[in-house]
């Protein structure tokens, strides 16, 4: 029971921390950002409009609205491209983070690794000069007696 209930609370652990960094990563880029949202409705809204009123109003000429309406649409493109471009620069971010500590790791592990290998050589060699002095004590043991 007592491993059940670890693996549950490990489990929950995992999917909070999994909700966590798709909340950052969504903040930065994400497909379902606020942010994304509200400015892409508010050039949309523009667009219309500026379409409005220069074809079914006629209030602006419709060569000027078809150039307003181009230029909203290329700033669009515009910020897209730099939210684009954040998100890929967030997730090198983690990467390169990630290669880091990985790295890290990696040379703490050699180190242990050749920390181990010393010190087995070490208990290797104490226990030799144990056989071989144990050998030297029956040697001695039998030729005393």
């Amino acid at each position: 029971m007592g491993q059940e209930e670890y693996l549950k609370e490990l489990k929950t652990g995992l999917q909070t921390e999994k909700d966590r960094i798709q909340g950052i990563v969504g903040e930065v880029g994400g497909k379902n950002n606020a942010q994304h949202k509200i400015i892409s409705l508010i050039f949309l809204i523009l667009i219309v409009v500026l379409l409005v009123l220069g074809v079914a109003l006629q209030k602006i000429s419709l060569f000027l609205t078809l150039e307003i309406a181009v230029l909203l649409g290329i700033f669009k493109v515009l910020w897209m491209f730099y939210e684009v471009q954040r998100s890929i620069h967030f997730q090198f971010w983690i990467l390169n983070s990630l290669e880091f500590r990985i790295n890290d790791v990696d040379k703490r592990m050699k180190r242990i690794e050749k920390i181990l290998k010393a010190g087995n050589s070490e208990k290797v060699s104490v226990e030799k000069e144990e056989k071989i002095s144990g050998v030297d004590k029956e040697k001695s043991e039998t030729i005393n007696n």
